[in-house]
């Protein structure tokens, strides 16, 4: 599909002090790989981009391989086409992003593992406090507000595999697929 549009959601880019790296050196670095309408979105690493490809693993493997050398650390990305994206956002639950009483996000797993093989590694959700809904390439998770530091999902960062997760708030979520009909 020529000039197909895409979002590459970076792991740990701008979080904890860590991998600090400019919106626009971002860009800068996707247009340099020959990416275009290339589309930055806050300082968290969320970059919408068009390409003649369409190959998501390859994409990965460019957007990966250019990040890790322009910026020296060992780049970790989700490539998603913008229909991918579209389904994984409406694979939620209709309250998911809506319900004010709870906070809502988008686990997105990076290196080929799936959204399955996260769950069977983790403990059951904490029925009450959590939901988690799958959907393609992503889990949807719920928590309610007051007692989020006691739910199973808030632990998360604790697990070996939280370093394969890339995780953004709803209203991004939302805001990204807003924004690929910018692009």
């Amino acid at each position: 599909m020529p000039n197909s549009r895409h979002l590459a959601l970076l792991r740990g880019v701008n979080v904890g002090g860590r991998n600090l790296i400019a919106k626009d050196e971002l860009r800068q670095c996707f247009e340099t790989i020959g990416f275009t309408a290339v589309r930055t979105y806050i300082q968290s690493g969320n970059i919408l981009f068009r390409s003649d490809s369409s190959a998501l693993r390859e994409l990965t493997k460019r957007v990966e391989a250019a990040l890790s050398e322009r910026f020296d650390y060992q780049a970790q990305a989700v490539v998603l086409s913008h229909a991918k994206y579209q389904a994984a956002v409406a694979a939620a639950p209709p309250a998911w992003g809506q319900d004010a009483a709870c906070k809502h996000y988008a686990i997105f797993p990076v290196g080929g593992i799936t959204p399955q093989k996260v769950l069977a590694q983790l403990p059951e959700p904490d029925a009450g406090i959590e939901t988690v809904t799958v959907g393609p390439g992503v889990l949807l998770w719920s928590v309610d507000n007051r007692r989020q530091p006691r739910s199973t999902y808030a632990r998360l960062s604790r697990h070996q595999l939280y370093k394969q997760l890339t995780i953004r708030n709803s209203n991004t979520t939302f805001k990204l697929l807003e924004l690929f009909s910018e692009i």
